[in-house]
């Protein structure tokens, strides 16, 4: 006997997320059929799994995922026999819209107030919704399998509520139930249902049958081939067939922007089939975001995020790995120091690098795509990944003072460099164009060198950790220069100066006091009056402000105020020094140098109201 029926509202507004799913993120309604299998496919793999802890479990039954056509009612069944849900998983997993990695495709959807909503996609993921694009109605049934408790039914049409049911006499697993369209009786072919089997699901690890449209008869074989794809030649699977199998891995609509097919043999043998999206998601930035790439051991799925497969920076990678040379009883704790485990990172590692390599070598178009969306993740491998460092170092692409709109390869920079080049410069800042035009490229002629631009936040991270590169230290531009780095022409020039102006260099470390380290003479400034450097132990601004973001104290550092010895207005200053060095207005040109120099660092004054007081009155 049935209890009564309970009705209970979504999460979120479904309407939207249905009229994304038809709309937008799918382009062809056969898709739902393959969310479906996938959907039984990944119970099956739990059930398995369950298996292997629990000898209890009917260790015998037959895993399998049946399509019913009822041309009679109107309807199409896909059923599995896997590891089924009980009433709060249903009520949890069916009812809450938008809960999985798929959440991006959301970003723009906004609750009435005009918020962000704050739900996700569950575990049917959005791909259980496609079920709307051809069904008025979805009834599913399911049972826990092993936990001796009733089974329940889920009714939605898929507006704003869904009804939750307790029944007797469910067998374990779940099946979904479509009341279709009546402008989608197609899918109640039977051979047309094998073909969408054929197209889209071949790869799954169990048998699919289907049932003919009399309701009478199996067919005798299962529709799909069930060998794994990652299993296969790479010579016998064709691109559609990777890009099905890529799209149902990560529930990304678009296909992958390059794939990986490796399977290593000797002491260690594994099969790996590893993808790089074709676009950076929201979640990869996020700290808690895992890995893409599931663990396979001897067909059955032992973790879905197997963070310990890949480096953390490599976290975009999607993908599986099976291995036959792991036990199946091992534990998330023991992967993490399992000997086969380490090889496979290893190996995959070196693998997916040379892929960035074999890419930038042979298609930079892919290839700037790729760093486009990534690029900041292979910056985070050059500083985490001391093994690693100088293979991902020659797959940098920089910004340069002569690159104009375009990136150079880094490594073939260096290369093309002349050789008795012992050093490379740069700067970091937040704009590109700014950092194009800065009078910090003074120091090494504006035309005559190639500087670096890094304007990313994990630039700075990356340049204290890689120093140099293929023999080329790595020099900022915005740090002091020691004197041993000056020619001797300069340490003549910057001498004479020290002594010519000395107290004038006395007046203005006075007039500026603590809001200075220190002011020189700096004989490497061309154009400009000054410049404000960094001492060059400090950090960085903008290492700085990451520290910051994370709650992390860090200590304020003092600039040094560098002076063009041959500008016209050091002399200006000097004359006043001479003449009126007592009256304010040698104290206001003072202030007003120290601001210039703020500004052009791309920073504000400390006081805005009097830099602008002070240009007034200079101006009159």
């Amino acid at each position: 006997m049935s209890s009564p029926s309970r009705k209970l509202k979504f999460k979120a507004e479904t309407k939207k997320v249905l009229d994304i799913v038809i709309n937008s993120l799918y382009s062809h309604p056969d898709i739902f059929l393959r969310e479906h299998i996938s959907n039984s496919s990944d119970a099956l793999d739990k059930l398995r799994f369950e298996m292997l802890t629990t000898p209890e479990l009917d260790a015998d039954r037959e895993l399998r995922i049946d399509i019913v056509p009822n041309e009679e009612e109107g309807t199409l069944t896909v059923r599995d026999n896997g590891i089924g849900m009980t009433e709060d998983e249903m009520a949890r997993e069916l009812g809450t819209i938008a809960r999985s990695g798929t959440r991006s495709f959301l970003d723009d959807l906004t609750g009435p107030d005009g918020e962000k909503t704050p739900e996700f996609i569950g575990q049917f993921g959005v791909g259980f919704y496609s079920t709307f694009m051809v069904a008025d109605k979805v009834e599913v049934v399911s049972r826990k399998t092993g936990s001796g408790e009733s089974g329940y039914r889920w009714t939605s049409t898929g507006h704003d509520t869904f009804t939750l049911m307790e029944e007797e006499d469910i067998p374990d697993g779940t099946s979904v139930k479509l009341h279709l369209k009546k402008d989608m009786d197609e899918y109640l072919k039977s051979y047309e249902l094998r073909e969408l089997v054929r197209k889209y699901s071949d790869f799954i690890s169990y048998p699919v049958f289907i049932k003919s449209e009399d309701d009478t008869d199996w067919e005798k074989e299962p529709v799909n081939s069930q060998k794994p794809i990652w299993t296969r030649h790479e010579d016998d699977v064709s691109d559609e067939e990777y890009n099905e199998f890529y799209r149902h891995l990560s529930f990304d609509p678009q296909g992958p922007l390059s794939r990986l097919v490796f399977h290593a043999e000797g002491t260690t043998e594994f099969y790996s089939l590893l993808f790089i999206p074709a676009a950076r998601s929201m979640e990869m930035l996020m700290p808690d975001y895992k890995t893409g790439v599931r663990l396979f051991i001897k067909k059955v799925m032992i973790e879905e995020e197997a963070d310990e497969l890949l480096p953390r920076y490599l976290r975009f990678i999607k993908g599986v790995v099976e291995s036959s040379d792991l036990p199946l009883n091992i534990s998330r704790e023991t992967l993490q120091e399992n000997r086969t485990v380490s090889i496979i990172k290893k190996a995959l590692t070196g693998k997916v690098i040379g892929l960035f390599q074999d890419m930038l070598e042979n298609d930079i178009g892919k290839y700037n795509k790729f760093f486009t969306n990534f690029g900041d993740m292979i910056k985070e491998g050059i500083y985490s990944d001391i093994q690693h460092r100088e293979e991902l170092a020659d797959c940098l692409l920089v910004w340069t003072s002569r690159s104009g709109d375009e990136q150079k390869s880094l490594k073939e920079l260096v290369e093309e460099l002349p050789e008795d080049t012992d050093r490379l410069y740069y700067i970091t800042g937040t704009d590109r164009k700014e950092l194009a035009s800065s009078p910090y490229l003074e120091s090494v002629g504006k035309s005559d060198v190639e500087v670096l631009l890094f304007d990313s936040p994990v630039d700075e991270f990356m340049l204290q950790s890689l120093g140099e590169y293929r023999g080329k230290k790595l020099v900022s531009l915005l740090k002091e220069v020691d004197d041993d780095d000056l020619t001797d022409a300069e340490k003549a020039e910057k001498k004479n100066a020290e002594e010519t102006f000395a107290g004038l260099l006395e007046y203005i470390k006075d007039s500026l006091g603590d809001r200075v380290e220190d002011v020189r003479f700096s004989p490497r400034l061309k154009e400009s009056p000054c410049i404000l450097v960094s001492d060059k132990n400090d950090p960085g601004d903008m290492l700085r402000q990451m520290m910051r973001s994370m709650n992390q104290e860090v200590p304020e550092a003092k600039k040094i105020l560098e002076l063009n010895p041959v500008h016209p207005i050091i002399e200006t200053l000097q004359d006043l020094y001479e003449k009126d060095r007592s009256g304010d207005r040698l104290k206001d040109y003072v202030q007003i140098l120290f601001d210039l120099g703020t500004v052009m660092a791309g920073s504000r004054p400390e006081n805005p109201a009097d830099f602008g007081r002070r240009i007034t009155d200079l101006l009159k």
